[in-house]
């Protein structure tokens, strides 16, 4: 039972014409900024072509060490300073969504046919021929960026477990009675003799699904005042002989974190085996959504299929197995505690269903009159109370904040591009989450690296701050943050002795490099700003005092200065000073005063307006060497 398709969908050609509602939609799809996923604001342009909002974008990039900034879809390394406004762009936004007034309200209206073509299972998550999962994002924007699922509230019903256990059976049904939430008792189960229809399904031994499946039409339900957009998941099932145990797993995980409401498909009873896969499924899950900030397991059924150890059966029934099952894992002293937590948690419950009758197993309808009744009972009741309840299991982040569906699409990408960084094969799965898990701190190290320069570089911009701290000092607080940082990546780096110095090296280096960056721009500013300084001093005494003796002025104020500074700042200070008052000094007594009082004053306000520019100096393009410095004055 499942879907036959072994690789995603080829996107469908698109049509020769399309009408205007279309064609509208299509163009304010294409005006969406990928960070806020709203219309763009103030749009601009970056290196590699592509366009942000531009407080979105440099608040994303805000923070990032001076030379690692990348473009958000593409990871183009680009270049703040050449970031610019896109006026023409700007303006086509403000056209489009005029638009909407003029055209959409004489849009046809759809034709029923077309509307329930739309309804369908599209792949969303494929393999390549290597097994590398394949995203598939037109997919992903046809279902959760379109329409009023984009801004709301969702809710998604995934299932997995072993193959040939009947779970897309169970999804088909399950959509059967979202679409019929009005029907009274079991009428919503269609005709005796009405075939399943919905994920693709056959019976037999060979597995069908491949790869994650959702269903493309949501089913709106209203809860707590407000609308829930509600998908139903479909994943290939797990031991397959054509899959390795790795890949499974990783389909699995991925269908973990898709969800908010999860169903374990076991069959006769829990076993070994299924704690095993249970408890791998859940440290991928968990490690991977770490990365991209999803919430795996916020609610978990454990649908025991084909139960024959009681005549009885149902939630009640199912309850009290798992508590037995529970009590006899601690008893045991159980090797997969971690399966042992998901079962003990509130969010777990357990449900009994009997073996659905010879006539199914063996027909190809899936038809009620095929069913036994006692397992056509127990289907009527859990389908109904999973879709009542659906609209209350939202969709949420890590931080137990609701996702719209917009918001999840983003995080869905943001997944994907992390599993296209770690294509390699992993030994296990376990060697997968290892391997997500240290980059994730390394990700993390290297951003409180970033946030400790910037402030570094914040409080010494002013320029008698900057020079109270010198260039080696300066260093030492970098080399001082590194060992603290190393340090933490020493304690929180995971895998064996290898790939634990593998991941602490990495990130050395990288530490590294972003101090030597700032350094060499903090000791061109901090020259710079020395230099000036000396040279305001210099001038200043000058217009003061005139000739020579605003030199002696000069030197007593030196001597101060060298008691704040260090010696080595004072003597880069006398530079700037040497050249205010030795540029005049031959002018002397009252002559000398008035000139140089005019000049001084000239060059003093010119050094404060300096001061007080916010803008950077470019580095590489002006020469700031002593010699430079006092001839061009």
């Amino acid at each position: 039972m499942g879907n036959t398709n072994t690789k995603p969908l080829t996107p469908p050609p698109l049509p020769a014409k399309k009408p205007p509602g279309g064609m509208i939609h299509e163009l304010q799809q294409d005006i969406v900024c990928s960070i806020c996923l709203d219309t763009l604001k103030d749009p601009v342009s970056i290196d590699c072509g592509h366009n942000f909002c531009s407080a979105c974008i440099s608040t994303h990039w805000k923070g990032l060490s001076l030379r690692g900034h990348h473009c958000p879809e593409c990871r183009f390394p680009c270049s703040p300073e050449r970031m610019k406004v896109d006026t023409r762009l700007r303006n086509l936004v403000e056209k489009i969504k005029e638009i909407p007034l003029l055209e959409m309200e004489r849009e046809p209206a759809t034709p029923a046919a077309t509307s329930q073509a739309a309804r369908q299972a599209v792949q969303l998550v494929g393999l390549d021929e290597e097994e590398n999962l394949c995203l598939d994002e037109q997919a992903l924007r046809s279902c959760l960026e379109q329409g009023e699922v984009k801004g709301n509230p969702i809710c998604l019903v995934s299932i997995f477990g072993k193959q040939r256990h009947g779970k897309s059976f169970l999804q088909n049904f399950l959509l059967r009675r979202l679409r019929n939430m009005g029907a009274e008792e079991a009428s919503w189960m269609g005709q005796e003799d009405e075939p399943l229809t919905g994920f693709e399904w056959r019976p037999g031994f060979n597995s069908a699904t491949k790869g994650v499946w959702l269903w493309s039409q949501p089913f709106w339900i209203t809860s707590e005042q407000e609308k829930v957009a509600t998908f139903v998941i479909d994943t290939e099932g797990s031991q397959d002989l054509e899959r390795s145990k790795e890949t499974s797993t990783k389909l699995s995980a991925f269908s973990m974190l898709l969800s908010s409401y999860q169903i374990f498909n076991v069959s006769s009873q829990i076993n070994d085996s299924d704690l095993e896969y249970l408890e791998m499924f859940a440290y991928a899950a968990e490690m991977v959504g770490k990365a991209c900030g999803l919430k795996p397991f916020q609610q978990l059924d454990i649908l025991v299929r084909d139960y024959v150890f009681s005549p009885v059966y149902g939630l009640q029934e199912g309850q009290k197995y798992l508590c037995k099952v529970i009590q006899k894992l601690e008893s045991n002293n159980c090797r997969h505690q971690r399966a042992l937590e998901i079962l003990k948690s509130s969010s777990t419950r357990c449900y009994l269903m009997p073996f659905p009758g010879k006539k199914l197993v063996m027909g190809t309808k899936g038809s009620p009159a095929e069913m036994d009744a006692d397992f056509r009972e127990c289907l009527k009741d859990y389908v109904s109370g999973l879709a009542r309840s659906s609209g209350t299991y939202l969709k949420r982040d890590q931080n137990g904040k609701a996702l719209t569906g917009a918001q999840l699409a983003a995080k869905i990408k943001h997944l994907s591009l992390l599993m296209k960084e770690h294509r390699v094969p992993f030994d296990s799965v376990v060697q997968m989450a290892i391997r997500l898990t240290n980059q994730e701190t390394q990700n993390t190290l290297k951003g409180e690296f970033a946030e400790f320069i910037k402030e570094q570089d914040q409080l010494s911009r002013p320029r008698f701050a900057s020079l109270k701290v010198r260039p080696s000092t300066m260093a030492v607080r970098l080399k001082e943050k590194q060992q603290e940082l190393l340090k933490k990546c020493e304690e929180a780096v995971r895998g064996n002795e290898q790939e634990r110095l593998d991941t602490k090296l990495v990130l050395e280096c990288h530490l590294q490099k972003e101090a030597n960056d700032f350094l060499e721009c903090y000791g061109r500013r901090h020259k710079k700003h020395a230099i000036a300084v000396g040279f305001a001093v210099g001038m200043g005494s000058l217009g003061l005092a005139g000739g020579v003796t605003g030199a002696g002025v000069v030197g007593a104020i030196l001597a101060t200065e060298a008691i704040v500074l260090s010696t080595e700042m004072a003597a880069t200070v006398a530079i700037g000073a040497v050249a205010g008052t030795g540029t005049l000094a031959l002018v002397g007594g009252g002559v000398g005063a008035g000139i140089g009082q005019r000049i001084g004053q000239r060059r003093a306000q010119e050094v404060h307006r300096l001061a007080e520019s916010d803008v950077e100096v470019e580095e590489g393009e002006e020469d700031v060497s002593d010699q430079r410095f006092l001839i061009n004055q």
